[in-house]
């Protein structure tokens, strides 16, 4: 007896959103989309999306053609689930604030997620591909690309407008903007100058910049600017 026809369906694991053909293992589906979207992720990283090749991502994850065309139509859905796995990072920051006392310095809980999001980068190559996607001229260079970022760090700037920690010149959704641009420039400058390893003090020293124009000068001298013990301790 012939099996009937696979119905794609779509799926989303650990951020990752792909195909899933029913009458596969679930299971056995899950790891080879990691396995795919880890590979394009380290793929683009180096190469770009451009410079990417789906041969070199599947020779990368182990997987053949037949297998990648099960969950994926081509390369662009290998994007759109790089992306979504940032979209995936910056949904838990804003579900673990939400859940989570308020801190005692928006501000600075803004400044620690800059740095947990950069050591997400240095360890992660799907996020550092996400970021690549987004800065680089091609199909990913649109405002969805931002939506994430943009969107957890506008919420913490309007909590910390709520507190009263902003100069009065400060709107939340005009310095969300500035700030996830420069932070973006950062790691592009960072790329291009092959210093990844010194992201963590690039990014203290933007936030030395942009800081004084942002908070109100009592808020401004309790503000740790660099990376949280945990992640000073992880950079060793």
């Amino acid at each position: 007896m012939s099996p009937g026809p696979r119905v794609a369906s779509e799926t989303t694991e650990g951020g990752f959103t792909a195909k899933r053909e029913h009458g596969e293992s679930g299971d056995r589906g899950e790891r080879t989309v990691r396995r795919l979207v880890e590979a394009a992720g380290a793929v683009i990283d180096r190469a770009g999306y451009s410079g990417a090749s789906t041969q070199e991502i599947l020779r990368r994850a182990g997987v053949s053609a037949d297998a990648f065309h099960l969950h994926f139509e081509g390369k662009e859905q290998l994007g759109n689930a790089i992306l979504d796995h940032q979209h995936a990072f910056f949904r838990r920051i804003s579900e673990q604030a939400d859940a989570g006392p308020a801190p005692e310095v928006w501000l600075q809980a803004l400044i620690d997620i800059s740095h947990l999001y950069t050591a997400g980068i240095l360890e992660d190559p799907v996020l550092r591909a996400a970021v690549r996607l987004s800065i680089e001229p091609g199909p990913y260079l649109t405002a969805e690309s931002y939506a994430g970022p943009l969107g957890a760090v506008t919420a913490v700037l309007r909590s910390a407008c709520a507190a009263d920690e902003l100069q009065d010149h400060v709107t939340p959704e005009e310095a969300s903007r500035t700030i996830v641009g420069c932070y973006s420039g950062v790691q592009l400058l960072a790329l291009a100058l092959d210093e990844r390893d010194a992201l963590h003090q690039q990014v203290s020293a933007m936030w030395a910049l942009i800081m004084p124009g942002l908070a109100r000068p009592a808020v401004l001298t309790r503000l740790r600017l660099g990376a949280p013990p945990a992640e000073t301790a992880r950079q060793r």
